[in-house]
This record gives C-alpha cells, structure tokens and sequence, in this order.
C-alpha cells in the first residue's frame, strides 16, 4: 500500500477559476492565456470602461496565478515561430467495467484496513467503510490519467483501489491500493507523486483523482478537453 498527501482542492480550483476568468479552457496554451490577457487589459481599461477597474484587476490576478505556475511563460510546446504545432490530444473518458470494480472492491476487501489496530465503535467502522473509495471512470489525456470517484473523500485517513493497468492494455485487470491523509471532507482532488505513478501506472505520466466526481464533473473533463 503506497502513501501520500492530498493537494488542497482550493489550489485547483483557483487554478480553473482563473482560466475561466479569461474565458479560455483549461488545455489553453501559453500564447492563448497571453492573447487573452492582452485583450482583456484592452477592453476593460478603466479609461475603456467609464473607470471601473474591477474587471481588469480580476484579470489580472487570474494571469498573475497562471503565469506563477508556469503556464504562461514563453517558449512553451507551440508557441515557437515556424515550428509546426503537434495535434492536440482529446480528453476522454472511460466508464470501468464491472470486471474492473470487482478487481478493486476485492482488493479493499483483502487488503489490511487502515487504522485496523485503533479499536473502533460501530459508528467508527461506518466512518471507515466510506472512507474506502472505488472509481467509477477514468479521463485519459495523453498518457495524463484522472480518476471520478462519484463518493467524497473523507477527513482523516482514506484508501482508494485503482486499475493501474488502463494504459498497459493487459487484459488481466491489476489494481494498486493508495493510502491518503485528508484535513477535510467532501469534494477534492488528490495528485499522485510523479515517482509512484510512473512506478504503479505502466505507461502513465500523471494520475490524478477527483472525489465527488458525478457525471457532470465527467462532462466537464472531456469537453475542456
């Protein structure tokens, strides 16, 4: 059972916030944050806009947070003069097959529960059971994989049986167990450490995974995408 820590959920979401803010998706570009910054701080000048500032400092912060993370720098993949821009790849997303499910509850069953020496009450060990998560789709990008976990995740410790094999194109189903610390509950994101998802997902470069995941969550993965 492999171990890590969660991303705060608010650092995700203010990340998708801001490219809404410029009103682009979030698979946009370097050049397209930067165009997009460029014709906002046009348009909503406060010598444009009867000198109401407050859309320019909006925008402004959202570019300020991408270009913070690396996103809007330049020279980034397409934005070179001349050089043919590589297809962009298409999200999309993948229900499991039942097969799949079974593989991972099956793993939760076997596998020792955490926190499986603390005596628990029977409302400790309901609190437990919600706190073991299955997937019920995966959103492929690339070799970029997310899961949609439909159940929030759950404050304290949480397990979450995944088929790591959706790339390897085995047809034996091969499952992982990650083990997680949580400070709150409800929705979230969780980043796996690139080393162990390069190590536990063949083919993989990133895993990612989204609790409270529903079907318009799905829907908003692949048309970003």
């Amino acid at each position: 059972m492999s171990e890590f820590s969660m991303e705060p959920f608010d650092k995700v979401s203010a990340r998708a916030n801001a490219f809404g803010t410029l009103g682009l998706a979030q698979s946009a570009s370097s050049d397209d944050i930067r165009e997009a910054w460029r014709n906002i701080a046009f348009e909503a000048h406060p010598d444009k806009n009867g000198g109401d500032g407050a859309a320019l400092a909006n925008a402004k912060a959202a570019y300020d947070l991408l270009r913070s993370e690396g996103l809007a720098g330049k020279g980034l993949a397409g934005s070179a003069a001349g050089k043919p821009r590589r297809p962009r790849l298409r999200k999309r997303v993948i229900q499991l097959e039942t097969q799949d499910i079974d593989a991972c509850r099956a793993m939760l069953n076997t596998a020792l529960p955490h926190l499986q020496d603390t005596p628990v009450d029977s409302q400790d060990a309901d609190r437990l059971q919600d706190a073991d998560h299955i997937p019920d789709a995966v959103g492929l990008h690339g070799r970029n994989l997310t899961y949609f976990i439909s159940a929030p995740v759950c404050e304290g410790a949480n397990r979450v049986a995944l088929p790591t094999s959706v790339l390897a194109g085995s047809k034996r189903v091969k499952t992982e167990i990650l083990s997680f610390q949580s400070k709150d509950a409800g929705t979230g994101e969780v980043v796996v450490p690139v080393a162990l998802a390069t190590k536990k997902f063949p083919g993989a470069r990133s895993v990612r995974i989204r609790f409270n995941a529903d079907q318009q969550t799905q829907d908003e993965y692949w048309l970003a995408g």
